[in-house]
């Protein structure tokens, strides 16, 4: 088979799941053949400045459409900078498709310029690595994509090679269902309950609409990881606020008498020791393959049907998670007066208060995240978006890419720290090239403020570790075609948030904050023990 033949099957593969958009950065030859026959069968390409940035694209714009997005790199270098993309696919269970070029299998031998094994390469971040070619091609892309969005979703990657006799998918077995008595046993523990917490993972996304009839009109709290935030709004009073592995959600973890744990994924949590007595039962829908806690009882299956099944006992008082939530946030916001530039956590409060409804967030990983994750109020799933499971820096402006393609109608907040930005600088063009609905919040403090902090916690040595010179990221947006300013005040702030929000298209706010506040953040957030 071919090239053109090879890559017209694969954009029909895609085409027939609905995937309608391509992420990539192509070298010459068979990757350009697969964005033509993507584009012949009406799949939109867009070219980014990096892999890594590419595959975060196109993970977190399948996440959001439910169904597979593919991204194209070339071979060697291409495929080894995407590595870090479909790891954050992998840990975040977001569906994937990685495409790599690779050197011919008919030139393999002779042929040692750029040559990896690449599909040993990525078989560790992805839930399959094999290749595409001539011997049953239509089985294997379809076998691929099939495989992306099982349970739990992930990356799959695939050599493209014409000239291979073989194709190779290795699936993973699908979770096999629990036995009805398991399931007899945890609705018995559920019976048994008179102040039962609901901890919700990001499995728990494909049962929202269960879940909220579950829980509406009750006092039952609902503690939700970053990735499973919005599926309980923030407005009701079961809310009470994120479950992450720290200390702000311990006293509804320890008022408990039952955890019931529903597409929990402990992927998600930070590595503190589970210090809670409360015996744990699991629902989801694919099974947990970490001791993190020792659950009672796990069940495997259907979610939503089985969270339809389960009958919750309210022994909670009216607003008991609310008023918990609430305190954590008052302690959260009450740190100390920034003296140079705003405080992060009111960077995070202004824009949320100045932004429309349905506004999207895009957060980084850094010392921000503390204080955009519980700050920003969401009313619906995917409202904020984090990478949880593999918290990697450089993210959010490629995540706000993938967002405000999938939603254009949608503003989208980019949430990021100078270094986080400085991972993907370069798709600020991106950005501009597109036109998209985004407004870049950079948090400018010229250091890696989350590493200080654990730096100084830690005792560690190392004191040019994590700072950096002071960078002009609004004169670099300005550059980069994306009208951008300088903000310092807070009334500033609010002015150019507003202007923003106003306008159809880009804008970059560089805005000075006070890292001071930081280590109350992190103490209230994760206590004296911060990991």
């Amino acid at each position: 088979m071919k090239a053109p033949e090879l890559a017209a099957v694969a954009a029909k593969a895609l085409s027939d799941v609905g995937s309608d958009i391509m992420f990539g950065v192509p070298g010459g030859g068979n990757n350009l053949e697969m964005i033509g026959a993507a584009e012949a069968a009406g799949i939109r390409f867009v070219l980014a400045h990096g892999e890594t940035a590419a595959t975060i694209m196109a993970a977190v714009y399948g996440d959001l459409t439910r169904r597979p997005a593919a991204c194209i790199v070339t071979r060697g270098p291409g495929a080894a900078s995407a590595v870090n993309g479909a790891a954050q696919a992998l840990l975040d269970r977001q569906p994937l498709l990685l495409l790599t070029d690779a050197v011919s299998s008919a030139e393999r031998q002779r042929v040692s310029h750029q040559r990896l094994d690449q599909t040993a390469m990525l078989a560790a971040v992805t839930k399959s690595s094999g290749t595409l070619g001539r011997h049953d091609a239509v089985g294997t892309i379809e076998g691929a994509l099939a495989l992306a969005i099982e349970a739990p979703p992930g990356p799959v990657h695939l050599d493209f090679d014409p000239a291979a006799t073989s194709a190779v998918v290795s699936p993973l077995p699908a979770p096999a269902a629990s036995p009805e008595a398991a399931t007899e046993r945890l609705l018995g523990y559920v019976a048994a309950s008179r102040r039962p917490a609901i901890l919700l993972g990001v499995g728990a996304r494909g049962a929202s609409a269960q879940i909220r009839d579950l829980v509406r009109g009750t006092g039952i709290p609902v503690l939700m990881t970053y990735r499973a935030k919005g599926i309980v709004p923030d407005s009701w009073p079961n809310s009470g606020g994120l479950l992450t592995g720290a200390t702000v959600e311990a006293p509804i973890l320890e008022a408990a008498d039952l955890l019931v744990a529903i597409g929990l994924d402990t992927v998600e949590l930070i590595p503190n020791a589970w210090a809670y007595e409360a015996p744990v039962v699991s629902l989801s829908s694919w099974p947990e393959d970490s001791p993190y806690f020792a659950a009672q009882v796990e069940v495997v299956g259907d979610l939503g049907a089985l969270v339809g099944r389960l009958t919750l006992a309210d022994g909670w008082p009216a607003g008991f998670a609310a008023d918990e939530r609430g305190r954590g946030v008052a302690r959260l916001v009450d740190g100390p007066a920034p003296e140079d530039g705003l405080a992060p956590t009111d960077v995070v409060a202004r824009t949320r208060a100045i932004a429309p409804a349905g506004t999207i967030a895009t957060v980084d990983a850094g010392a921000h995240m503390l204080a955009a994750m519980p700050l920003w109020d969401t009313e619906e799933p995917d409202e904020v978006l984090i990478s949880s499971g593999l918290a990697t820096m450089g993210f959010a402006l490629p995540a706000a890419v993938a967002a405000a393609l999938a939603y254009p109608d949608r503003r989208t907040v980019c949430f990021v720290g100078d270094g986080g930005l400085g991972m993907a600088l370069a798709e600020l063009e991106t950005v501009a090239r597109l036109g998209l609905p985004i407004t870049v919040v950079v948090f400018n403090d010229s250091a890696l403020s989350l590493i200080a902090l654990k730096q100084k916690s830690d005792g560690h040595g190392g004191s040019g570790a994590t700072a950096y010179r002071e960078t002009d990221f609004a004169m670099i947006g300005e550059g980069s075609g994306i009208p951008s300013v300088r903000v310092a005040r807070g009334d500033d702030l609010d002015r150019e948030l507003a202007r923003t929000f106003a306008a159809d298209g880009p804008a970059l706010l560089d805005v000075r904050v006070d890292p001071r506040g930081y280590p109350h953040i992190m103490t209230a957030i994760r206590g004296p023990r911060q990991r």
